[in-house]
């Protein structure tokens, strides 16, 4: 996929130097922050465009779609091209005709438009999207003649206030246990060695799927409930139940297990970010609203939003820890500090380039950030940096566990190991597909593997670990009050 803004020398023009890096700044940060929720891979940026690859066609057509709605609250106009086809990789580069045939498409899409090669059309038949012909072009530089195709844009439904939250048809539930059992014809690989499914007695069967949460329990490996959530993201822990955001529906559902119950709350914005502490639930909204990025508070108890703190666009990752929210912004790279008790915005600390994920615990703040692949290690006390650590690839999400921080990176498809007594970095783990959340039980480490899976590590031999197959794009995973592991899986 290649995107670009519309009209942008004219932008620059009138919005001179400084004006037009800051409106890149926070285009960028919103590029980048659906390509991490359809698992697109960054290959390259210059100037107002990027160059991304996914693993499936639909993929890039829903990524570029969400870009376009996300730009426009910033008055930014961008238009994308889809084109799916062998490539080849070179010293770490990505080339070949596809690509230039994709990057030609992005030359005659129109503003605000989506276009694509009769290839992705075909390959996506059968799916929901619809396309308009935009007849047969020559494609400079291209042999032959190429039909082109406009996506049709699809309705986005916009939130309901919290008192007008239907009970949502994807809310349909199925409690019914399976056992998830390591079986002869489970296939054994370099990498770990993968769960198979089978029947726990006469009990149907829960089936992992797409816009789904998904309970396990690691006590015995059984699958206790299947909750259905449009396009869950990130979530947190309340005790045994969890809260799941919904980036499309912008809704917080809380899943009870003991009672097979969901409660939504409905959003003024697009989710980033989750928290649960100090009785209430935060949440960041990046972009969007009347106020733009900020945090609120919503009750656990009653379930309404009781405050809120304007952050500036931008804001993303939070984590609660030592009476304070700790909050990420992307835009303006930094590190903020919310007082649970007040409820009021504190100190705020410059951090690497695009902050990503925070973890609190062992005495520090941890911060990771996406661009310069840094770790920092911040003294919540004074708020300065005790450690700074580079690790190979670029970090998506953290997890603190067993006397080291965790990191997951989705470039890399790889886990890297940080001793926190040492400030050294451990080892790196190479992953079975692209990792996503990451998180710490009592006996082991979780991941979320976007490609179909989950994987278990074991902390005493982090080299050994097992991947259980699941459905669709596993996003986030967290560990409840009970020990057991849930899983948000999307499209």
């Amino acid at each position: 996929m290649f995107t670009d803004i519309v009209g942008s020398t004219e932008l620059a023009a009138k919005l001179g130097d400084r004006g037009w890096k800051a409106l890149v700044s926070r285009h960028n940060s919103v590029v980048r922050r659906e390509l991490k929720r359809f698992a697109g891979r960054e290959l390259d940026t210059a100037g107002d465009g990027f160059f991304v690859m996914f693993e499936r066609p639909a993929q890039a057509i829903d990524c570029a779609w969400a870009v376009i709605d996300a730009l426009r609250p910033l008055d930014i106009q961008i238009r994308a091209a889809v084109h799916m086809g062998e490539v080849e990789v070179m010293g770490g580069k990505v080339g070949g005709i596809a690509v230039h045939a994709a990057s030609r498409v992005l030359n005659l899409a129109k503003p605000g438009h989506i276009y694509v090669t009769g290839i992705v059309r075909d390959v996506v038949a059968g799916s929901d999207i619809r396309f308009t012909d935009e007849g047969v072009h020559e494609l400079r530089g291209v042999p032959g003649e190429w039909r082109l195709f406009a996506v049709e844009e699809a309705a986005v439904d916009g939130a309901l206030p919290v008192e007008a939250m239907p009970e949502p048809a994807a809310a349909r539930r199925s409690w019914a246990p399976v056992l998830v059992a390591l079986g002869i014809g489970a296939v054994v690989t370099a990498t770990g060695i993968a769960f198979v499914l089978a029947n726990a007695g006469s009990a149907p069967p829960v089936v992992p799927r797409a816009n789904s949460v998904l309970r396990i329990d690691p006590t015995d490996n059984r699958l206790g409930a299947l909750v259905e959530v449009d396009d869950p993201t990130s979530m947190a822990v309340d005790g045994p139940a969890v809260w799941v955001l919904s980036l499309r529906g912008r809704t917080a559902t809380r899943i009870d297990p003991a009672t097979g119950t969901t409660a939504h709350v409905g959003l003024p914005a697009a989710p980033t970010g989750i928290a649960v502490g100090d009785g209430g639930l935060w949440i960041t909204t990046g972009f969007g609203g009347t106020e733009g990025g900020g945090v609120l508070r919503i009750g656990l108890a009653n379930r309404t939003i009781e405050s809120r703190v304007t952050l500036g666009d931008g804001v993303g990752a939070i984590a609660i820890g030592d009476g304070m929210a700790w909050v990420a912004n992307r835009v303006r790279n930094t590190l903020s500090r919310i007082d649970l008790t007040t409820r009021s915005a504190g100190d705020e600390m410059n951090v690497g380039e695009q902050p990503e994920a925070i973890a609190v615990g062992e005495g520090s703040v941890w911060v990771a950030n996406a661009i310069d692949h840094t770790v920092w290690r911040i003294d919540p006390a004074s708020m300065s940096r005790t450690a700074v650590l580079t690790i190979a690839d670029a970090p998506y999400d953290l997890a603190l566990g067993f006397g080291r921080l965790w990191v997951t990176s989705s470039l890399g498809n790889s886990v890297t190991v940080i001793d926190i007594a040492t400030n050294s970095l451990q080892r790196t783990l190479a992953m079975p597909g692209t990792p996503r959340g990451i998180a710490a039980a009592s006996n082991a480490i979780w991941v979320a593997i976007s490609s179909g899976s989950v994987v278990r590590i074991d902390p005493e031999n982090p080299t050994d670990f097992r991947q259980v197959e699941l459905a669709g794009a596993p996003e986030d995973v967290v560990v409840g009050g009970d020990n057991a592991v849930w899983v948000s899986i999307r499209e």
